[in-house]
């Protein structure tokens, strides 16, 4: 029974050790794990402590995994987006250079009237804007970006005799092949060199060819980032060319102004010889009323019209006086109100400036604001400042009682100021007190002029006006045409209008010491007869030569004729 029993035991241990050699090797390996361990190998099939020995390496097929389509899908938005970048700064390049070149053509005529050297940082930051708007436009057509440098090419190869005109569309727009003789149909420069049957036939052996694609794919995206580091480098240089060029734009603006500052310090041109007798014409000036040197050397002109009220002029070499429109018209914005019929003009003590109008009515006998003002202002460069405006004239001449007094010596009937007409105005020697000369009313065929006493305070304290003195002047029956003190020969000096021997009008200057007493001198001028309806004269200084400028009133608008004026020494003035 012993030995049945162990001969089937053994049996049953033979059988199963044939069923475990029969057995698939994926299947004993779970099974013999325990032997294997027990026999002294790994898991692995190795003995223990010996050196694993390494794999050979595997090359993997490209394959379509989701993560390779994300990295060219994210490659792809990214060179997008950096490329649509460039483009809109190119774009904003284009704009903002294109507006500058615009408004610095349209001014260009404005600044060279107004200011010629000022030309300088405009032509400057002009040819900065077109070279940033090139570099731009190279930027935003990459296409184009060879084209200047054949255009070279193509000049060097003329001026060398080895090509002609003929040349110069292979020179400029040469034929390329594709690269290694093989197209990529998804890059564009390619792309478009085939015909449909060639890219057709393309496509279908790319779309075969599963690693082919792959190799187009990153080709495609190797010539996008070559075009947006195209892209930015011109970019670049558009950004330096306009930063450069702006600064030295605004360097040489600095350099003209602080030009300008100079020559109004130190004054006016020393080659400057003044004329003398001579009547010379102006350009844009047709109905001078009053003339003022300021402190700077200019000269300031008014005219009776309300769009062309004050002009600046300057003495150039020759002795001539220039113009500058633009700078009139700057001028003129500072007010912000346009007086009318502007006829007196005179500078106090403090650099103040003193304009009067004519107070009269105006063509049908009605009174108008802008025609009844006495005004202050000072000019700083090329700017008005502190404008003020005293518009109760014509009342307090009415109600003063030194006025009234003293008129009534001469006429039994009060004086009728309705018919007032002021076309003189003028400092004293103190350059306080303001004289007011009278083309209207003639009170009993003599002219009349007033003395103000608070110029100053009209405008700082808010006082009305008050009158200390009135001369009434015999000036053989015409009225008060020009007024002013004389500081060569200390007296005032005074322009009307009177009857020749054969009943023509001629301009005739008085000279008067201010005493109301006092009666005026005339004065002969040489050749005066040639220069009819003086309104305006001023004693001017340049360079140390004093003059005595003198300015008619009989240029047409409409015409198109300017006024004259002359200037004379003051050794040509001789009493008559």
């Amino acid at each position: 029974m012993t030995d049945s029993t162990d001969s089937s035991a053994g049996a049953d241990t033979t059988d199963s050790t044939a069923q475990g050699d029969a057995m698939p090797a994926g299947d004993g390996k779970k099974h013999n794990k325990g032997d294997a361990v027990a026999a002294g190998r790994n898991t692995n099939g190795k003995k223990k402590g010996s050196i694993p020995s390494k794999a050979a390496p595997q090359t993997l097929p490209v394959g379509s995994a989701k993560g390779i389509e994300t990295l060219f899908r994210n490659a792809y938005r990214a060179e997008l987006e950096i490329i649509a970048l460039a483009a809109t700064k190119a774009n904003i390049m284009i704009s903002l250079n294109g507006f500058i070149a615009s408004a610095l053509m349209i001014s260009g005529a404005f600044i060279f009237a107004s200011s010629p050297e000022f030309m300088v940082p405009a032509a400057v930051f002009l040819c900065t804007s077109v070279a940033s708007i090139y570099f731009a436009l190279l930027a935003a057509s990459p296409d184009m970006r060879d084209r200047p440098r054949g255009i070279f090419a193509w000049l060097t190869a003329l001026f060398k005799r080895e090509a002609s005109l003929q040349d110069f569309k292979a020179y400029v727009r040469p034929r390329r092949d594709f690269v290694d003789g093989e197209s990529n149909i998804l890059i564009y420069e390619e792309r478009v060199k085939l015909s449909k049957s060639d890219y057709w036939e393309r496509m279908r052996a790319l779309l075969n060819d599963k690693e082919d694609v792959y190799a187009k794919m990153s080709d495609q995206l190797y010539w996008l980032g070559q075009m947006a580091s195209r892209k930015f480098k011109l970019l670049n240089i558009s950004y330096n060319v306009f930063r450069w060029g702006l600064i030295v734009s605004v360097l040489a603006f600095i350099g003209v102004d602080f030009y300008h500052y100079l020559r109004d310090v130190m004054g006016s041109d020393p080659a400057v010889r003044l004329r003398n007798l001579g009547i010379a014409q102006f350009e844009d000036i047709y109905e001078p009323s009053a003339v003022q040197q300021l402190p700077d050397g200019r000269i300031l002109v008014v005219e009776d019209e309300p769009d062309r009220t004050f002009s600046i002029t300057r003495f150039v070499a020759g002795g001539l006086l220039t113009e500058d429109p633009m700078l009139d018209l700057r001028l003129m914005r500072d007010f912000p109100s346009k007086p009318n019929d502007l006829e007196g003009l005179s500078m106090d003590a403090d650099g103040y400036i003193y304009a009067i109008t004519s107070h009269s009515r105006d063509t049908k006998g009605r009174r108008e604001p802008s025609r009844e003002q006495l005004l202050r202002f000072r000019i700083v460069g090329d700017n008005a400042f502190d404008p003020q405006e005293y518009t109760d004239l014509i009342e307090q001449l009415r109600r003063s009682p030194v006025l009234q007094q003293t008129l009534s010596q001469y006429t039994d009937q009060p004086v009728d100021f309705s018919d007032i007409n002021i076309e003189g105005l003028t400092f004293d020697q103190s350059k306080r007190g303001l004289f007011i000369g009278f083309r209207e009313p003639v009170v009993d065929g003599q002219s009349m002029i007033v003395k103000m006493d608070n110029p100053q305070g009209i405008f700082e304290l808010g006082e009305e006006a008050h009158f200390s003195a009135v001369a009434l002047l015999d000036l053989q029956g015409g009225g008060i045409r020009a007024l002013t003190y004389d500081p060569i020969l200390g007296r005032f000096l005074m322009v009307n209008e009177i009857s020749g021997y054969q009943g023509n009008p001629y301009s005739q200057l008085w000279s008067w010491s201010g005493e109301p007493e006092a009666q005026p001198v005339p004065i002969a001028l040489p050749e005066i007869i040639n220069l009819h309806n003086v309104e305006a004269i001023a004693s001017v200084t340049v360079n140390g030569e004093s003059r005595l400028l003198m300015m008619s009133d009989e240029g047409s608008v409409k015409k198109g004729i300017p006024a004259n004026y002359m200037l004379l020494e003051y050794g040509q003035l001789s009493a008559d």
